[in-house]
């Protein structure tokens, strides 16, 4: 696969510097990025994280994109795998791939740059696409899909359950094997109306019970309270995150809390 570093890439550092496109001025953009906790809803033990982006730069997307003429994503494509390289071996970073509409046709360009500059298995990331991005079948899309898979790189329908949902994509695509994770969304199970509730929790159950038939993972957002996380055990949802389970935290602190786990745990294994 060819690679061609995109003109004015952002420096993958946590201040990161933008250049403007066409130009030698350099822009400095401050940006702290967060990472969620992800667990294993069996063990209740961490087994990777999410990529946060702060608001001011969510808030500031069409004016960045119109200014540098790159896409949106690319930071934080950038600053994902520079992260993901200090990760502990058992966890993987999932990064959200935002798109207007179409899949990126430049992705695996600055994805192959990026995990040569980081000598970053492809392995540890996960690369969490909204619906509208998966839903047109394109040669650009089923190629970059079966790339992406075949380097290890997990491949997420995010956002499941939120505005309009189709069951059948989702089939079509595991089944293709285009899909490696599913992330439910929280609207799916925190509701306050009792039937849409009863609805959302059905079609949770449904999408569990596909992960299970088709060797799908199953992860959730909005682990907020004792009785979600019970009902997501109890429909063998795999992996979630939310404020029950662990909040956002730095990357250093993130990494720092993992550091301390794993030493903690070889400790009780000495022990034993």
């Amino acid at each position: 696969m060819p690679v061609t570093p995109a003109s004015g890439r952002p420096e993958t550092t946590h201040r990161l510097a933008s250049h403007t496109a066409g130009t030698h001025t350099r822009q400095r953009t401050e940006i702290s990025f967060s990472i969620v906790p992800r667990f294993s809803l069996s063990t209740l033990t961490v087994v990777g994280g999410d990529l946060c982006s702060p608001p001011s730069l969510t808030s500031g997307r069409m004016t960045l994109r119109r200014r540098q003429k790159e896409p949106f994503w690319l930071p934080l494509l950038l600053e994902g795998c520079r992260m993901a390289a200090e990760f502990p071996p058992h966890c993987r970073l999932a990064l959200p791939v935002e798109t207007p509409e179409a899949f990126p046709v430049d992705l695996l360009d600055h994805l192959v740059t990026a995990l040569s500059d980081q000598q970053l298995p492809a392995s540890k990331l996960d690369l969490e696409f909204t619906e509208a991005s998966l839903a047109v079948d394109s040669d650009v899309l089923i190629y970059s899909l079966a790339a992406l898979r075949d380097a290890g790189v997990g491949l997420v329908l995010s956002g499941f359950g939120t505005g309009l949902t189709s069951l059948s994509l989702l089939r079509d695509r595991t089944l293709s094997g285009l899909l490696t994770d599913v992330k439910l969304d929280r609207h799916l199970f925190c509701h306050d109306d009792p039937t849409h509730l009863q609805a959302g929790q059905s079609i949770a159950r449904a999408v569990v019970q596909l992960g299970i038939d088709f060797g799908l993972n199953t992860r959730a957002e909005g682990v907020d309270t004792a009785e979600i996380l019970h009902f997501l055990q109890t429909i063998q949802c795999q992996e979630g995150r939310g404020n029950m389970l662990g909040k956002p935290q730095s990357p250093i602190d993130f990494l720092k809390d993992q550091k301390t786990d794993r030493s903690v745990a070889r400790k009780r294994k000495r022990a034993s």
